[in-house]
């Protein structure tokens, strides 16, 4: 029983846990904007450096990479926000792509499901936490200690409505199969995903689950 409750509450206090702890940077600052027809903004996973807490998403291949601190989501979520609407006031017309890693997915995750109604829009969740079961198990934020977590990570959802979302899910990858246990983690699982917004299409929707 002590096991099993050490377990859970490892997975709570690394729910947030992304493939490599990076070095903290300062916020990445909003980009020109350029109405380009497409545009795509990264939100990264949980970075820990010298100095504490930080992200600047620049792992992501996206146009803008979202900077926040990662031990406070909703700073993220924020910056995510204003990010988005700052670019489609500018440029209406532009596809945006979000593009998300681990605690990142899991922040887009809960801004697509409060915009579901948002046009010329799609999200890409590499290892989102979020991620409902189905193939294999529910991500980490469906772990019995994740409420202690808060909003906007904790419980799994699949409320996107009509809003195209693809989430990759590598089997071995305890962040979005909680059922795979650390092995995988430990052994590079959590970083095998492509982290290019380019390579995915503007409608795909599901998930890969490999």
């Amino acid at each position: 029983m002590f096991r099993a409750r050490a377990s859970v509450a490892l997975s709570a206090l690394v729910l947030f846990a992304a493939a490599t702890a990076f070095t903290v940077s300062p916020a990445a600052p909003a980009r020109a904007d350029g109405c380009i027809g497409s545009w795509s903004i990264g939100v990264g996973g949980l970075a820990i450096g010298l100095f504490g807490f930080g992200e600047d998403s620049t792992y992501l291949a996206a146009d803008q990479p979202v900077g926040y601190n990662s031990a406070d989501p909703m700073s993220g979520l924020r910056e995510l926000d204003r990010l988005f609407w700052q670019h489609r006031n500018a440029c209406p017309d532009d596809q945006v792509t979000l593009i998300g890693h681990s605690e990142g997915a899991g922040i887009i995750h809960a801004w697509v499901t409060a915009h579901q109604d948002v046009e010329n829009a799609n999200a890409i969740l590499l290892s989102d936490p979020k991620r409902v079961a189905g193939p294999g198990s529910a991500g980490l934020s469906g772990d019995p200690l994740a409420p202690l977590v808060g909003y906007p990570l904790a419980g799994v959802d699949d409320d996107f409505g009509d809003f195209p979302v693809l989430q990759v899910c590598n089997h071995d990858d305890v962040i979005c199969n909680e059922e795979a246990g650390w092995f995988g983690y430990l052994t590079g699982a959590h970083g095998r995903y492509d982290y290019s917004s380019q390579h995915y299409s503007d409608d795909v929707s599901g998930v890969w689950f490999r």
